[in-house]
Protein backbone atom coordinates (compact mmCIF):
# COMPACT_ATOMS: atom_id res chain seq x y z
CA UNK A 1 0.00 0.00 0.00
CA UNK A 2 2.53 2.13 0.19
CA UNK A 3 2.65 4.55 2.60
CA UNK A 4 0.35 4.26 5.92
CA UNK A 5 -1.18 7.41 5.15
CA UNK A 6 -2.47 5.69 1.82
CA UNK A 7 -5.14 3.50 3.16
CA UNK A 8 -6.73 6.96 5.20
CA UNK A 9 -6.51 8.55 1.96
CA UNK A 10 -7.97 5.90 -0.26
CA UNK A 11 -11.27 6.29 2.56
CA UNK A 12 -11.22 10.06 2.41
CA UNK A 13 -11.93 9.78 -1.88
CA UNK A 14 -14.30 6.39 -1.43
CA UNK A 15 -16.20 8.48 1.33
CA UNK A 16 -17.03 11.48 -0.82
CA UNK A 17 -17.92 9.16 -3.88
CA UNK A 18 -19.92 6.91 -2.37
CA UNK A 19 -22.69 9.49 -0.59
CA UNK A 20 -25.01 8.82 -3.65
CA UNK A 21 -25.10 5.72 -3.10
CA UNK A 22 -25.71 6.09 0.36
CA UNK A 23 -28.45 7.98 -0.33
CA UNK A 24 -29.91 6.02 -2.79
CA UNK A 25 -29.95 2.56 -0.42
CA UNK A 26 -31.40 5.23 2.02
CA UNK A 27 -34.64 5.95 0.42
CA UNK A 28 -35.11 2.31 -1.14
CA UNK A 29 -34.30 0.48 2.30
CA UNK A 30 -31.43 -1.49 1.07
CA UNK A 31 -28.22 -2.53 3.17
CA UNK A 32 -24.65 -0.47 1.93
CA UNK A 33 -21.48 -1.53 3.16
CA UNK A 34 -17.80 -0.53 2.03
CA UNK A 35 -14.91 -1.90 3.43
CA UNK A 36 -11.94 0.14 1.73
CA UNK A 37 -12.71 -0.59 -2.45
CA UNK A 38 -15.16 -3.32 -1.58
CA UNK A 39 -18.72 -2.46 -1.62
CA UNK A 40 -21.92 -4.72 -0.50
CA UNK A 41 -25.39 -3.63 -1.31
CA UNK A 42 -29.10 -4.92 -1.04
CA UNK A 43 -31.66 -4.06 -3.27
CA UNK A 44 -35.10 -4.76 -4.12
CA UNK A 45 -35.24 -3.01 -7.53
CA UNK A 46 -34.98 -4.96 -10.67
CA UNK A 47 -31.43 -5.56 -11.79
CA UNK A 48 -32.00 -2.69 -14.91
CA UNK A 49 -32.55 -0.05 -12.34
CA UNK A 50 -30.02 -0.83 -9.98
CA UNK A 51 -27.50 -0.89 -13.00
CA UNK A 52 -28.71 2.27 -14.40
CA UNK A 53 -28.01 3.71 -10.76
CA UNK A 54 -24.66 2.12 -10.43
CA UNK A 55 -23.57 3.53 -13.94
CA UNK A 56 -24.73 7.31 -12.88
CA UNK A 57 -21.89 6.62 -9.90
CA UNK A 58 -19.67 5.77 -12.07
CA UNK A 59 -19.96 8.85 -14.39
CA UNK A 60 -19.12 11.02 -10.90
CA UNK A 61 -15.49 10.02 -11.25
CA UNK A 62 -13.83 8.77 -14.36
CA UNK A 63 -10.41 7.00 -11.59
CA UNK A 64 -13.04 5.13 -10.10
CA UNK A 65 -13.88 1.88 -11.88
CA UNK A 66 -16.44 -0.47 -10.67
CA UNK A 67 -16.36 -4.16 -11.42
CA UNK A 68 -20.31 -5.33 -10.48
CA UNK A 69 -21.27 -8.38 -9.48
CA UNK A 70 -25.17 -9.04 -9.31
CA UNK A 71 -26.79 -12.42 -7.78
CA UNK A 72 -28.92 -14.27 -5.19
CA UNK A 73 -25.44 -15.53 -4.00
CA UNK A 74 -22.33 -13.79 -3.49
CA UNK A 75 -18.69 -13.86 -1.89
CA UNK A 76 -17.75 -10.29 0.18
CA UNK A 77 -14.49 -10.38 1.83
CA UNK A 78 -14.28 -13.41 3.97
CA UNK A 79 -18.36 -14.89 3.94
CA UNK A 80 -20.37 -15.94 1.20
CA UNK A 81 -23.77 -13.88 1.94
CA UNK A 82 -26.99 -15.62 0.30
CA UNK A 83 -30.85 -13.88 -0.71
CA UNK A 84 -32.68 -16.68 0.93
CA UNK A 85 -36.51 -15.77 0.50
CA UNK A 86 -35.35 -11.74 1.49
CA UNK A 87 -33.79 -13.30 4.37
CA UNK A 88 -29.64 -12.84 4.12
CA UNK A 89 -27.76 -16.18 5.60
CA UNK A 90 -24.18 -16.29 5.66
CA UNK A 91 -21.38 -18.89 5.99
CA UNK A 92 -17.23 -18.95 5.82
CA UNK A 93 -16.08 -18.17 2.52
CA UNK A 94 -13.18 -20.57 1.60
CA UNK A 95 -11.42 -19.46 -1.26
CA UNK A 96 -10.57 -22.74 -4.01
CA UNK A 97 -6.15 -22.14 -3.02
CA UNK A 98 -7.10 -22.50 0.42
CA UNK A 99 -5.25 -24.99 2.29
CA UNK A 100 -6.05 -26.79 5.35
CA UNK A 101 -2.88 -25.88 7.14
CA UNK A 102 -2.79 -25.01 11.22
CA UNK A 103 0.24 -24.74 12.99
CA UNK A 104 1.49 -27.90 13.97
CA UNK A 105 0.63 -29.22 17.23
CA UNK A 106 4.67 -30.85 17.04
CA UNK A 107 6.23 -27.07 16.64
CA UNK A 108 7.64 -25.38 19.36
CA UNK A 109 5.00 -23.01 20.20
CA UNK A 110 3.61 -22.72 24.03
CA UNK A 111 0.21 -24.97 24.46
CA UNK A 112 -1.85 -21.95 24.89
CA UNK A 113 -1.38 -21.11 21.68
CA UNK A 114 -2.39 -24.02 19.74
CA UNK A 115 -5.36 -23.50 22.58
CA UNK A 116 -5.90 -20.26 21.11
CA UNK A 117 -6.26 -21.43 17.68
CA UNK A 118 -9.08 -23.64 18.29
CA UNK A 119 -10.83 -20.54 19.89
CA UNK A 120 -10.50 -18.67 17.46
CA UNK A 121 -11.40 -20.40 14.76
CA UNK A 122 -14.45 -21.39 16.48
CA UNK A 123 -15.70 -17.75 17.39
CA UNK A 124 -15.02 -16.94 13.55
CA UNK A 125 -17.50 -19.75 12.32
CA UNK A 126 -19.59 -18.82 15.24
CA UNK A 127 -19.52 -15.05 13.95
CA UNK A 128 -19.95 -15.70 10.25
CA UNK A 129 -22.81 -18.57 9.93
CA UNK A 130 -25.99 -17.52 10.86
CA UNK A 131 -27.67 -20.81 11.01
CA UNK A 132 -26.55 -23.75 13.46
CA UNK A 133 -26.23 -26.32 10.94
CA UNK A 134 -23.73 -24.47 9.01
CA UNK A 135 -21.72 -23.52 12.36
CA UNK A 136 -21.59 -27.36 12.55
CA UNK A 137 -20.48 -28.22 9.48
CA UNK A 138 -17.52 -25.44 10.23
CA UNK A 139 -17.41 -27.35 13.29
CA UNK A 140 -16.68 -30.55 11.87
CA UNK A 141 -13.71 -29.07 9.30
CA UNK A 142 -11.93 -27.85 12.12
CA UNK A 143 -11.66 -30.49 13.65
CA UNK A 144 -10.59 -32.39 10.78
CA UNK A 145 -7.82 -29.80 9.64
CA UNK A 146 -6.21 -29.75 13.18
CA UNK A 147 -6.27 -33.78 13.47
CA UNK A 148 -4.78 -33.28 10.17
CA UNK A 149 -2.08 -31.30 11.94
CA UNK A 150 -1.44 -33.61 14.76
CA UNK A 151 -3.56 -32.26 17.58
CA UNK A 152 -4.34 -34.76 19.72
CA UNK A 153 -8.59 -35.79 19.59
CA UNK A 154 -8.21 -35.15 23.72
CA UNK A 155 -6.94 -31.90 23.42
CA UNK A 156 -8.61 -30.92 21.04
CA UNK A 157 -12.25 -31.95 22.48
CA UNK A 158 -10.94 -30.48 25.47
CA UNK A 159 -10.90 -27.06 24.35
CA UNK A 160 -14.05 -27.03 22.36
CA UNK A 161 -15.81 -28.28 25.36
CA UNK A 162 -14.03 -25.47 27.24
CA UNK A 163 -15.72 -23.32 23.88
CA UNK A 164 -18.97 -24.23 24.57
CA UNK A 165 -18.70 -23.81 28.63
CA UNK A 166 -17.77 -20.55 28.38
CA UNK A 167 -20.16 -19.07 26.48
CA UNK A 168 -23.44 -21.31 28.06
CA UNK A 169 -23.69 -23.36 24.66
CA UNK A 170 -23.23 -26.72 25.56
CA UNK A 171 -26.89 -27.09 23.92
CA UNK A 172 -25.42 -26.27 20.57
CA UNK A 173 -22.66 -28.75 20.77
CA UNK A 174 -24.81 -31.75 21.83
CA UNK A 175 -28.16 -31.54 20.61
CA UNK A 176 -27.54 -28.31 17.76
CA UNK A 177 -30.10 -26.38 19.50
CA UNK A 178 -30.95 -23.67 17.36
CA UNK A 179 -32.17 -20.93 19.59
CA UNK A 180 -29.20 -21.67 21.98
CA UNK A 181 -26.94 -20.70 18.62
CA UNK A 182 -28.71 -17.67 17.80
CA UNK A 183 -27.95 -16.58 21.33
CA UNK A 184 -24.25 -17.66 20.71
CA UNK A 185 -23.92 -16.00 17.11
CA UNK A 186 -25.35 -12.54 18.48
CA UNK A 187 -23.60 -12.43 21.85
CA UNK A 188 -20.21 -12.91 19.55
CA UNK A 189 -21.49 -11.24 16.44
CA UNK A 190 -21.73 -7.47 18.63
CA UNK A 191 -19.06 -8.60 21.21
CA UNK A 192 -17.05 -5.30 21.79
CA UNK A 193 -13.11 -5.56 20.38
CA UNK A 194 -10.76 -5.53 23.42
CA UNK A 195 -9.66 -2.10 21.69
CA UNK A 196 -13.19 -0.61 22.39
CA UNK A 197 -13.43 -2.25 26.00
CA UNK A 198 -10.14 -0.90 26.95
CA UNK A 199 -10.70 2.98 25.60
CA UNK A 200 -14.69 4.80 26.41
CA UNK A 201 -15.73 7.79 25.42
CA UNK A 202 -17.22 10.13 27.89
CA UNK A 203 -20.12 12.35 27.00
CA UNK A 204 -18.09 15.26 26.99
CA UNK A 205 -15.59 13.79 24.73
CA UNK A 206 -12.52 13.06 26.49
CA UNK A 207 -11.19 9.34 26.34
CA UNK A 208 -10.95 7.43 29.47
CA UNK A 209 -8.47 4.64 29.51
CA UNK A 210 -9.24 1.44 31.67
CA UNK A 211 -6.30 -0.22 32.87
CA UNK A 212 -6.18 -3.56 35.16
CA UNK A 213 -5.56 -2.79 38.88
CA UNK A 214 -3.76 -5.51 40.47
CA UNK A 215 -2.92 -6.04 43.88
CA UNK A 216 0.79 -6.66 43.29
CA UNK A 217 3.22 -4.00 43.82
CA UNK A 218 6.03 -5.67 41.82
CA UNK A 219 6.19 -7.73 39.36
CA UNK A 220 9.29 -10.32 38.00
CA UNK A 221 9.57 -11.09 34.27
CA UNK A 222 10.96 -14.44 33.68
CA UNK A 223 11.58 -15.61 29.98
CA UNK A 224 12.63 -19.13 29.35
CA UNK A 225 12.91 -20.60 25.34
CA UNK A 226 10.19 -23.17 25.11
CA UNK A 227 11.06 -26.15 23.41
CA UNK A 228 8.31 -29.48 23.08
CA UNK A 229 9.22 -32.34 25.87
CA UNK A 230 10.39 -31.86 29.28
CA UNK A 231 9.34 -28.21 29.11
CA UNK A 232 5.80 -28.49 28.12
CA UNK A 233 5.06 -28.36 31.85
CA UNK A 234 7.81 -25.90 32.85
CA UNK A 235 5.04 -22.92 33.53
CA UNK A 236 3.31 -25.32 35.58
CA UNK A 237 6.14 -26.76 37.76
CA UNK A 238 7.92 -23.09 38.20
CA UNK A 239 4.76 -22.09 39.52
CA UNK A 240 4.22 -24.61 42.05
CA UNK A 241 7.99 -24.08 43.43
CA UNK A 242 7.37 -20.26 43.32
CA UNK A 243 4.65 -20.47 45.59
CA UNK A 244 5.76 -23.22 47.86
CA UNK A 245 9.46 -21.77 48.37
CA UNK A 246 8.52 -17.98 48.63
CA UNK A 247 5.04 -17.18 49.39
CA UNK A 248 4.05 -18.32 52.85
CA UNK A 249 2.70 -15.24 55.62
CA UNK A 250 5.83 -12.82 56.01
CA UNK A 251 7.71 -13.42 52.85
CA UNK A 252 8.60 -10.19 51.06
CA UNK A 253 7.28 -12.23 48.02
CA UNK A 254 4.14 -12.64 48.91
CA UNK A 255 2.66 -9.50 46.85
CA UNK A 256 5.11 -9.77 43.91
CA UNK A 257 3.55 -11.13 40.85
CA UNK A 258 5.34 -13.68 39.05
CA UNK A 259 5.05 -13.10 35.41
CA UNK A 260 6.42 -16.16 33.28
CA UNK A 261 7.11 -15.64 29.18
CA UNK A 262 8.44 -17.94 25.92
CA UNK A 263 10.95 -17.52 23.87
CA UNK A 264 10.69 -19.31 20.69
CA UNK A 265 13.48 -21.10 19.00
CA UNK A 266 15.01 -19.22 16.24
CA UNK A 267 13.73 -20.53 12.76
CA UNK A 268 15.54 -21.24 9.47
CA UNK A 269 14.37 -17.72 8.27
CA UNK A 270 16.26 -16.48 11.12
CA UNK A 271 19.16 -18.07 10.64
CA UNK A 272 19.70 -17.60 6.97
CA UNK A 273 18.35 -14.28 6.65
CA UNK A 274 20.66 -11.28 7.80
CA UNK A 275 19.44 -7.55 7.99
CA UNK A 276 21.48 -5.23 5.77
CA UNK A 277 24.62 -3.62 7.60
CA UNK A 278 24.08 0.05 9.05
CA UNK A 279 24.52 2.69 7.18
CA UNK A 280 27.42 3.70 9.14
CA UNK A 281 28.97 0.39 8.87
CA UNK A 282 28.62 0.51 4.76
CA UNK A 283 30.39 3.99 5.02
CA UNK A 284 33.36 2.98 6.51
CA UNK A 285 34.21 0.48 3.65
CA UNK A 286 37.56 1.37 2.58
CA UNK A 287 37.83 1.98 -1.19
CA UNK A 288 40.12 -0.55 -2.68
CA UNK A 289 40.78 2.09 -5.73
CA UNK A 290 40.44 5.89 -6.21
CA UNK A 291 37.66 5.17 -8.78
CA UNK A 292 35.50 3.69 -5.85
CA UNK A 293 36.60 6.31 -3.57
CA UNK A 294 34.88 8.94 -5.50
CA UNK A 295 31.58 6.44 -6.61
CA UNK A 296 31.83 6.36 -2.40
CA UNK A 297 31.68 10.16 -2.01
CA UNK A 298 29.20 10.83 -4.70
CA UNK A 299 26.38 8.10 -3.83
CA UNK A 300 26.46 9.22 0.17
CA UNK A 301 27.40 12.94 -0.22
CA UNK A 302 24.30 14.08 -3.07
Amino acid sequence: MGSPFTMVLANIYMLEWEQKLIAHQNRHHGIYGRYIDDVFMTTNLSKDEILQQLNETMKTDPNIKITITINQSLEYLDATIENNNGNLKTTIYHKSAWEPYILPYESDHPRHIHANIIYTMLVRAARLCSTVEDFDMERLSTEMILLLNGYPPKFLQQHMKNFFIQHDAMSVWTELNSEAYQQLHNALLYKPTRRELKSKVQTNGHLIQNRNNYEHKDQIYLHYTFENGPLVGFKKEYRQIWEKNYVYPGSRFKNTRLILGTILNRTLQSLLIHKKSKRDMLTRIQPTTEAASRTIQERFHQ
